[in-house]
């Protein structure tokens, strides 16, 4: 979702700046703050294909988004321990790029999403104006936004929407108290 995000609402066309995705990777454990710039582009169009998933308005699509990704992947999983890091699961053979590794991982992690999940745990914020992409792997699975900012925000512009349907709104957009029960506002 890191990667995707990074690209949400940003230009990707080659004369615009664009976010620094090794860094994104970086934060997620990733051994890329050596990687060349060069991967830069290959990741972002790589955020963009992974984007697809989210969007899918079924699972078939879904399915179809996530089969078209691990079509495209590198696959050679195994165990590895290197940098002082514990044991863990790589998808891709040891002399794999960087690339090949953030393709295959993030592949196979939307994969086992849809796969337990379907579709109803994953999408694009609902919040209107933002275009981030969240995974709800919780109990209750009632996320539909990509970060409790968005969704309190919503909640707000919702709260003030019926306020004003109802009327009860002032100009400074709070509740007015209302007329007193015997009509004497004098102590207000």
């Amino acid at each position: 979702m890191a990667l995707v995000n990074a690209m949400a609402g940003r230009p990707v066309g080659p004369a615009e700046p664009q976010p620094g995705l090794r860094d994104v990777l970086v934060e997620h454990g990733y051994l890329a703050g050596r990687a060349p710039a060069s991967v830069e582009p290959a990741l972002r169009r790589w955020a963009l294909r992974l984007r697809t998933v989210f969007e899918a308005v079924d699972l078939d699509a879904a399915a179809a988004a996530v089969n078209a990704l691990l079509a495209d992947v590198v696959i050679g999983p195994h165990l590895s321990g290197h940098d002082g890091q514990r044991w863990h699961l790589h998808y891709t053979p040891p002399e794999a790029s960087l690339v090949d590794r953030v393709r295959s991982t993030t592949a196979f992690a939307l994969a086992m999403l849809v796969s337990e999940y379907g579709t109803d745990r994953h999408g694009v914020c609902a919040a209107e104006g933002c275009s981030r992409v969240y995974a709800d792997t919780s109990r209750n699975a009632a996320r539909r936004y990509c970060s409790p900012a968005c969704a309190n925000r919503s909640a707000v512009a919702a709260h003030r929407a019926r306020a004003r349907m109802r009327g009860t709104t002032g100009t400074t957009g709070r509740l007015s108290p209302g007329p007193a029960a015997d009509g004497d506002q004098s102590d207000r």
